[in-house]
């Protein structure tokens, strides 16, 4: 049982108990208010049945036993004689020997016979204490009482927050990213509750979705309005009478091969970025995939003089994407090719890792590394560390970005630390 139907439980049995309270306290006055009246009440219908009876004697008396008045809180009186006959005919109830009991009144008729009233106990009916007259309306009364506070405090403890998130998807429908519900909503600790928090985190994820998805769409504009800045540039200086028109088609040229390289980034990082996943997993060697990626890595490093050092396992199963996977160990690794010093080592060691986890990359190289803040910051698109930038460096600021995805992708984790000297990110999957 869920916690919002303990609550409507917990509700519903909090009136029962309330019911059945105020029926034992109005139940119990009633039987009190009965005690301290009964003795004055029978004086008084002894009276009447006695004045009856001087009258007209016998049939005095049975007309005065016919008559509304003849009852003791809404039960019927009988007149019995000494052999115990009833002087209407009516069934006596209860055994022969109350009859005869010196406690009941007596009356005496002019004729020399003698009768008693006799007042019956109630026995309770099929509807216990609502068969008393003067309990039904009391009863009936409290329990609607109780019933109506129930049920309003209960339709108010659910309706209210059920407004409430209807006010905040309302809002966030609207498009006020900024709206959640209120603090109270999410504080219950029932299933409305965790809906409240639950809204207010999917509300969260979908401002941060749209404020990275309008960031990364001005980051994209300007890193296209730059190349395209020296297309337009290298085509009006090759329009010029003394150009040299074979350096200018070059420059639009590189110009070009830089966009198609940006736009392919782009089109990855959507890629990874969509729903449902692009990866294609199959089993793979870990260890051979990271060995043909540090072998290409090597051919580039060796030409900027440095130097691509792995260490590992010789094999290493998985189950991966290996087009993703290589994608990302490949941008990781070239990224530190670039940033590291000349005629240093870049580090990649593979190494088992403990469950859930089934292996661990880790790429370091011996450059400046990354101010702290930026630890993080470096997987997001288009971020570069205010830093002089390696010469030659040719990089969209996509790489890790797509790294970081891809890796994520496969359900494992990239993080980056300063390893004093150097940069050193770790690859889990």
């Amino acid at each position: 049982m869920n916690r919002l139907s303990l609550r409507i439980f917990a509700g519903v049995f909090a009136a029962l108990l309330l019911t059945a309270a105020g029926a034992v306290l109005i139940t119990g006055w009633i039987f009190t208010e009965r005690r301290e009246s009964a003795p004055g009440a029978i004086v008084e219908l002894t009276r009447s049945a006695r004045e009856a009876a001087d009258l007209r004697g016998r049939e005095g008396l049975a007309e005065w036993l016919r008559g509304r008045n003849a009852r003791l809180f809404g039960r019927p009186v009988f007149v019995v004689d000494d052999a115990g006959r009833e002087l209407l005919g009516r069934r006596l109830p209860g055994p022969p020997r109350m009859w005869h009991s010196p406690r009941w009144p007596i009356v005496y008729v002019e004729d020399g016979t003698t009768w008693r009233l006799l007042f019956p106990p109630r026995r309770a009916g099929w509807l216990g204490v609502f068969s008393l007259p003067e309990a039904r309306l009391p009863l009936i009364t409290f329990a609607l009482l109780i019933a109506a506070l129930v049920s309003a405090l209960l339709a108010r403890s659910i309706t209210r927050p059920i407004a409430d998130l209807q006010r905040a998807t309302l809002a966030l429908a609207g498009g006020d990213l900024s709206a959640q519900v209120a603090a109270a909503t999410r504080r219950r600790g029932d299933e409305i509750g965790r809906l409240g928090a639950a809204f207010d985190s999917m509300a969260r994820e979908l401002r941060a979705l749209v404020e990275h998805r309008e960031r990364l769409l001005r980051e994209v504009s300007h890193e296209l309005r730059s190349p395209l800045a020296r297309m337009r540039l290298a085509i009006g200086l090759a329009q010029r009478p003394d150009a040299d028109v074979q350096a200018q088609l070059e420059r639009l040229e590189t110009e070009i091969a830089r966009l198609d390289r940006l736009i392919g980034a782009i089109l990855d990082v959507a890629r990874l970025e969509s729903a449902p996943s692009p990866l294609q997993m199959e089993p793979v060697d870990l260890a051979a995939l990271l060995q043909q990626v540090v072998a290409d890595a090597r051919f580039e490093a060796e030409a900027a003089g440095r130097r691509v050092v792995m260490r590992g396992p010789e094999r290493l199963p998985v189950e991966a994407d290996p087009h993703w996977l290589g994608a990302a160990i490949e941008n990781v690794l070239r990224n530190a090719v670039r940033h590291a010093p000349p005629d240093s080592d870049v580090e990649v060691e593979l190494r088992p890792a403990a469950l859930p986890l089934r292996a661990e990359i880790v790429i370091r190289d011996y450059g400046s590394g990354v101010p702290e803040e930026a630890l993080e910051k470096v997987f997001e698109p288009f971020y570069r560390v205010d830093a002089p930038r390696p010469a030659g460096d040719a990089g969209v600021g996509l790489g890790l970005a797509i790294a970081a995805r891809a890796v994520r992708a496969h359900g494992g984790r990239i993080v980056a630390r300063n390893a004093s000297p150097g940069l050193a990110v770790t690859l889990s999957l």
